[in-house]
């Protein structure tokens, strides 16, 4: 009987403990916590009111607040993330997949490889249409125009796509992106084609185990292409890569593990050595045009290698046609707040870059307003002077469609009858209910 009672008061003392401990450890912080990593929406402290209190809604807020905040929460997600991919090879973060042989995927390179996510031939066909026009109009003042498609992990790394994911392939984006881009006579890079026909010869990986980008050694052959294709189009001597030799390391750097990172696990992933570059570039004598490139995350890797900011005399960044990058001295740091008829004039050079799972998106918008900047002009002024109206709210009514399942799916299927991007219809949508709110408030 007496053991009974120990026991029981054995247990109840560590019950108390287990829920002191996270407590104390809230108020005080007296442990510093490594971050969670990922996309994560960080809750603020609610601000309190009676009102707040009445409706309930601050009740509801603080809920929210304290299971973001309470003690230990980042190691105890890590343990839960880590029982689940141990016991089930499951990963607890959005859109991952584990593939064959502990290879990690994101579940849109799927649908990229698949053709799942397929805009139809007609869509592609006539923004590619408006994109040769672009084109043509920069050569005719003599700029240029080069569209580089980046590879997609799932097609290169087929083989390791699980079972259950697995589908008969139809048409895809990219294919018609290429069959096009040949008919019209658009200038492009295929790195996706060329990436796999490279995969059993290339003296390094091109692709990480646990990450979802090219390799570094991967982004600096295409960087290198990149400069010598623009050259071969514009006649010019750019400023030269300069390979000073590679390192190959287990402690991978940069992107290599960026997948591995948000899984926020306990213990790391297996991985093989990485290859990493170390590069200059030579300006001694060379040619530095003035260029704005347009492009998703895979770009990333060039930027942060310093290679735009030494090859060219000025350039831009605008990742996914939103974030200006480097913010400019003026402080303006969203392409909303810029006219892109009057950065044109200014470019040389304008890259358009994407992976695969991206190209559905058609590259955010931005062929469709460079048509219009040089053949809808009078559209295009009366749509960038909307749009500056009120940018927050107009902001505010984007996220809202794009959070209403209902009304995004309205807008995919406007988008496509006529024939423009999916983030073009909803700004124009966010604008017409912005205009409509405002003359019914009397403005």
């Amino acid at each position: 009987m007496k053991k009974g009672r120990n026991i029981n008061r054995i247990l109840f003392i560590v019950v108390l403990t287990l829920l002191f401990v996270p407590m104390a450890q809230q108020w005080s912080r007296l442990v510093n916590e490594t971050p969670l990593r990922g996309a994560i929406k960080e809750v603020p402290e609610p601000i309190f009111s009676w009102a707040n209190w009445f409706s309930g809604s601050y009740q509801d807020k603080m809920e929210k607040y304290l299971n973001q905040h309470f003690g230990f929460r980042n190691a105890m997600v890590r343990v839960n993330n880590q029982l689940y991919y141990s016991l089930f090879r499951k990963a607890k973060a959005n859109g991952v997949i584990i593939g064959k042989k502990g290879y990690l995927f994101e579940r849109s390179y799927f649908d990229a490889y698949y053709g799942t996510d397929f805009l139809g031939k007609d869509t592609l066909y006539k923004e590619l249409k408006k994109l040769k026009a672009v084109q043509d109009t920069m050569e005719a003042q003599g700029k240029t125009l080069l569209l580089v498609l980046a590879p997609g992990k799932a097609t290169f790394f087929p083989e390791y796509i699980p079972d259950r994911y697995r589908r008969k392939k139809g048409p895809t984006n990219l294919e018609y992106y290429l069959k096009f881009s040949k008919e019209l006579g658009i200038h492009h890079l295929n790195f996706s084609s060329w990436f796999v026909k490279m995969k059993d010869t290339a003296r390094y990986p091109l692709y990480p185990k646990t990450g979802i980008h090219w390799s570094y050694y991967g982004m600096a052959l295409a960087a290198d292409s990149i400069l010598h294709t623009l050259e071969n189009l514009r006649h010019i001597d750019l400023p030269d890569l300069v390979w000073k030799g590679i390192k190959v390391s287990r402690k991978l750097r940069n992107t290599d593990r960026d997948i591995e990172r948000g899984m926020n696990l306990i213990f790391p992933l297996p991985n093989h050595p990485m290859p990493y570059p170390q590069l200059a570039v030579d300006t001694v004598g060379k040619t530095r045009p003035r260029a704005l490139v347009i492009a998703d995350s895979y770009y990333w890797q060039i930027y942060s290698a310093h290679i735009p900011q030494q090859v060219f005399r000025e350039q831009e960044f605008w990742f996914y046609n939103q974030q200006i990058n480097p913010k400019r001295k003026d402080g303006v740091a969203w392409t909303n707040e810029v006219n892109l008829s009057d950065e044109l004039k200014k470019k040389d050079i304008v890259i358009l870059l994407c992976t695969e799972p991206v190209l559905k998106r058609l590259f955010w918008g931005f062929i469709d307003d460079a048509y219009a900047a040089y053949f809808q002009p009078e559209m295009y002024q009366r749509k960038h002077s909307e749009v500056k109206l009120d940018q927050t709210i107009i902001s505010r009514i984007i996220k809202g469609i794009k959070s209403n399942e209902q009304w995004l799916r309205l807008e995919v299927d406007k988008a496509k009858k006529r024939h423009i991007s999916v983030d073009s219809m909803i700004r124009l949508d966010a604008i017409y209910v912005f205009t409509k709110r405002e003359k019914k408030a009397g403005k």
